[in-house]
């Protein structure tokens, strides 16, 4: 019986042991980090029974284990062994030049090694890197050269690469790392003569200080002065000082960067396409992606797999960096109302997110899932008084006129509760976790369910706070999966979300159909008027820019109240942080410090509306956007001056000044 049990353990083990393959250059087909580690110890068995005479075996081994990102203490083992197994030998020359990086005693091994074997490619891409380190610019379009007629790159990834390219404005400086990322544009620039306007920058060569100092100089850029002897601090250091000490210069990111290296500066880093802009100021950058992904981006690689490459292929493994500018451009087709647009890029989406196995994440965006899937049975939510409570703000995108309300958000309670959601409810519910006596009975009050059909109504009608941003999320979700299978709508297919900050700015702004969504990029009319009479019928009109400063308030169009709280006879026209008694003419002056009538929340709709009919924009609650940890508009616990149109309010939990508004994207009319 052991004998059996030996025999059937022995021989999935057996039949299981994994297969050395050649391990091909970044260039060609990138795998994952576990897998190269699996290639290592498959290759390190093989030439544990004969270890002489295999250099090629040699090679691969070492290969594996620099992929599988393996310590430089067993790096120098390999090489040691690999110079005693196979001495003098080409790949031994090659792997101990890899190994030892870019000094001269490498560059003289690697000229030795490619005398030795100048058709066979392993140099190539370190021949390239040396030359260009050497700033010998023949000798680099020469390997350029020989890595292109040998197909040591891929197809994708020649294409992905000049898309990159594509990506920039004229003379610009890209900043790249690592090999796969870099030799392509060498050779898109050296043999196809591509955008040789660009200046390429790889930050793992820029650790050489003779190297940096000659590039720099060669291409007009600001010496650098300090010296930092740990490599990962330089790389974030130069990332992060090149812009600072060359303003006149445009400097863009691949977005194949390490993320800790662009760590210093990412908040002042703008998506353009297959690359990131570095700007201190904020700029329409969809408009530009649009550009050019209709316009300079060779995509019909993307649609056919004309080589019929793996999923490992270097540039399909690469193709997922898409996915991020193609998000913000279906969303802005969306909005445009240029729907066959959006349903084209949809199917481009779909089907990279497919290829880089980044699926999930898509179907997640595209969907409106929340983290965790709310069942869909039938609930009687009244269609046609949701769309009439909705204003346009584009062809495409509209906003709800009030924040959501207690009545509104109940609705979402009782269906979860109507469907025995338990799990879903305790998740979803009002928190009231940040609070104790008496403030707890307090708000628990404000947020009970009454109904609408009562006569005590309560609080129904104000803005629903102490929510969470997943259970804002979750209550979109629900709505559009409600509206969207209700037997009479208006629109075939919508979906309802927290907008983007640009899109709150707007919208609380009341600019209708944008030219871009950029707050500053915009222009309105307003009245022009003497002090003291701002709402003069016969005001002068004229079209002002968004990038005035001063304009703060969404009745900014009476222009001598662009940036006041107050209107010509003191009273306020936001809930907002008051600490002054009332001075507003019928007001009720009882002695406490809330000059504008509310010491806390206030009912939606208490104000007067902006231009577009959405009310309480400012102040009142902060509204969350899209961006967990901020909201827009400030609140009645929020002074005026923290209360505008251009205000980011900062959230770390459920919060009694802080709610949503909810906004639309017709999807299919």
């Amino acid at each position: 019986m052991k004998k059996i049990i030996c025999l059937f353990v022995a021989v999935p083990l057996f039949a299981n042991a994994l297969k050395p393959e050649k391990i091909l250059p970044k260039t060609l087909e990138i795998r994952t980090t576990s897998w190269y580690a699996e290639q290592e110890k498959a290759w390190s068995e093989e030439l544990s029974i004969n270890s002489k005479n295999k250099p090629d075996a040699w090679f691969n081994y070492f290969a594996s284990a620099v992929y599988a990102q393996e310590s430089k203490e067993i790096l120098n083992s390999i090489v040691g062994k690999m110079n005693q197994a196979v001495p003098g030998s080409y790949e031994s020359l090659v792997v101990k030049v890899w190994n030892d990086g870019f000094n001269e005693q490498s560059y003289d091994l690697l000229q030795k090694a490619y005398v030795m074997q100048p058709d066979k490619t392993e140099a190539y891409n370190l021949l390239q890197a040396f030359a260009e380190i050497k700033l010998d610019k023949h000798g680099r379009a020469s390997f350029s050269n020989q890595l292109y007629s040998s197909s040591q790159i891929s197809s994708a990834l020649l294409n992905y690469s000049y898309n990159v390219l594509m990506s920039l404005e004229a003379s610009a400086i890209i900043i790249t790392e690592g090999e796969s990322t870099t030799a392509p544009l060498y050779v898109l620039q050296d043999v196809l003569n591509v955008r040789r306007d660009v200046t390429i920058l790889n930050l793992d060569w820029l650790t050489n200080s003779d190297y940096r100092s000659r590039k720099f100089s060669e291409n007009g850029l600001a010496p650098w002065q300090g010296e930092v002897s740990n490599l990962d601090e330089l790389r974030k250091m130069i990332s992060a000082e090149l812009p600072q000490k060359n303003t006149s210069r445009k400097f863009y990111y691949a977005l194949t960067l390490a993320k800790e290296n662009v760590s210093e500066i990412k908040q002042s880093l703008y998506v353009v396409g297959l690359a990131s802009l570095h700007s201190l100021t904020n700029f329409d950058n969809v408009a530009v992606i649009k550009h050019n992904l209709e316009k300079e981006f060779l995509m019909d690689y993307l649609l056919v797999d004309f080589n019929g490459s793996s999923k490992s292929d270097a540039g399909k493994v690469f193709s997922s960096n898409y996915l991020l500018s193609m998000i913000l451009l279906y969303e802005t087709y969306q909005k445009e109302g240029s729907l066959e647009k959006a349903k084209k890029l949809r199917s481009l989406m779909e089907k990279i997110a497919a290829d880089s196995d980044k699926k999930e994440i898509i179907d997640h965006y595209l969907n409106g899932a929340t983290d965790e899937a709310i069942p869909y049975f039938p609930f009687a939510i009244n269609v046609k008084f949701l769309e009439g409570n909705f204003r346009q703000v584009s062809n495409n995108f509209y906003a709800y006129n009030t924040e959501v309300t207690n009545l509104l958000y109940n609705h979402f309670l009782q269906y979860l509760q109507a469907n025995n959601l338990t799990d879903l409810y305790e998740k979803y519910k009002f928190d009231y976790t940040g609070y104790d006596e008496p403030a707890l009975s307090l708000m628990k009050n404000y947020s009970t369910d009454r109904g609408s059909s009562k006569k005590n109504k309560g609080y129904t009608n104000y803005p629903a706070v102490n929510v969470s941003y997943e259970a804002a999320l979750a209550y979109c979700a629900w709505l559009t999966d409600q509206y969207n299978k209700s037997a009479e709508h208006k629109f075939k297919k919508v979906k309802f979300r927290l907008p983007s900050i640009d899109e709150w700015q707007i919208a609380a702004a009341s600019i209708k159909n944008p030219t871009s969504w950029i707050l500053n990029d915009q222009q309105a009319e307003v009245r022009l008027t003497p002090k003291g009479k701002e709402f003069d019928k016969k005001a002068e009109l004229k079209k002002v820019s968004m990038n005035d400063p001063e304009i703060l308030y969404p009745w900014f169009r009476f222009f001598g109240l662009k940036n006041s709280p107050v209107n010509t006879k003191g009273c306020y026209l936001g809930n907002f942080k008051v600490m002054e008694k009332s001075v507003c003419p019928g007001l009720h002056n009882d002695g406490i410090p809330n000059g504008d009538g509310f010491a806390t929340m206030g009912e939606v709709g208490s104000y007067f509306p902006n231009d577009i009919g959405l009310f309480d924009v400012v102040g009142n609650v902060a509204e969350m956007t899209a961006e967990k940890g901020k909201a827009c508009g400030g609140s009645w616990n929020h002074p005026a001056q923290e209360s505008t149109i251009r205000s980011i309010n900062t959230y770390a939990k459920p919060d009694a000044a802080v709610g949503f508004r909810v906004f639309m994207e017709i999807l299919e009319k």
